[in-house]
């Protein structure tokens, strides 16, 4: 159990890196503290949405960030597993075979992106689920009980710190909930998925699911290919899952997404 005076030390922690950039507390300074207590080598955040996927709305550096929209392209990873199915996930052998076998497309993506290890908890309170706190460690081993005391501390730090946040922009401090670069950009992705579906005549969800298609298997990040499509570089065709690009008629294929995570720790 985390002693008070260690809770004291974490809560100062997080206080001197805001007053350092001379701005309020916001979730880039609880995710930082957040890497430094438990010595990960990197940690990010999703935010709940309604289709189930989770915002990318922090990560400590690009891997992070990588390995956040990475899940939410191919529809399966540690993050997603905790958010849909409210539990925490704790993956220290994402190099197994059965890993593999329970995220084929992300756990042979983070091992290749160095890291052997995943932890994933749910931020809930009551009956609402906010998001997701993801740590990562390239080391590939289990967490202590110590450690898993000090991970479920900041679990509760980072989901007062989202409630209040939400607290703020329902009062009209809307700046409150998006001065993080990441989660600004995700936005992209958003309108992306409209524009989507306004050409194809289809629903968002639909829309979505083609975007997330063309960006795997074509090799891009989600949020390139909504940049493009928001750019109108990139059209979806609207008689086939492919797509056609402005500067490349001739390119085709085809891309599927399913949900394969499950409880095995």
């Amino acid at each position: 159990m985390v002693i008070e005076q260690e809770l004291a030390k974490i809560y100062e922690a997080i206080r001197t890196r805001a007053l350092a950039e001379g701005s309020p507390v916001s979730l880039r300074h609880v995710a930082q503290v957040c890497r430094d207590v438990l010595a990960a080598d990197g940690v990010g955040v999703r935010l709940a949405d309604r289709l189930g996927l989770g915002e990318p709305a922090y990560a400590t550096d690009p891997r992070a960030e990588r390995l956040l929209e990475l899940q939410v392209t191919v529809g399966e990873g540690p993050g997603l597993t905790a958010l849909r199915r409210r539990f925490a996930v704790l993956s220290a052998d994402l190099d197994e075979p059965r890993r593999f076998r329970q995220w084929p497309m992300f756990a042979p993506a983070a091992v290749e992106e160095g890291l052997r290890a995943v932890f994933a908890f749910p931020l809930t309170t009551g009956a609402a689920s906010l998001g997701v706190l993801e740590f990562y460690r390239e080391a590939g081993r289990s967490l202590s009980d110590a450690e898993l005391d000090l991970a479920l501390t900041m679990v509760q730090i980072m989901t007062g710190h989202l409630l209040a946040r939400v607290a703020l922009a329902s009062s009209g401090e809307a700046e409150a909930m998006v001065d993080e670069g990441l989660y600004r950009r995700w936005r992209a992705v958003h309108s992306a998925t409209g524009r989507v579906a306004a050409q194809l005549g289809c629903p968002v969800t639909e829309a979505l699911l083609r975007l997330r298609a063309y960006a795997y298997v074509s090799g891009q990040r989600l949020s390139k290919a909504a940049d493009d499509v928001n750019a109108g570089v990139l059209r979806l065709s609207p008689d086939h899952p492919s797509w056609r690009r402005d500067d490349d008629r001739g390119d085709e294929g085809t891309g599927q997404d399913g949900e394969s995570g499950r409880r095995t720790e």
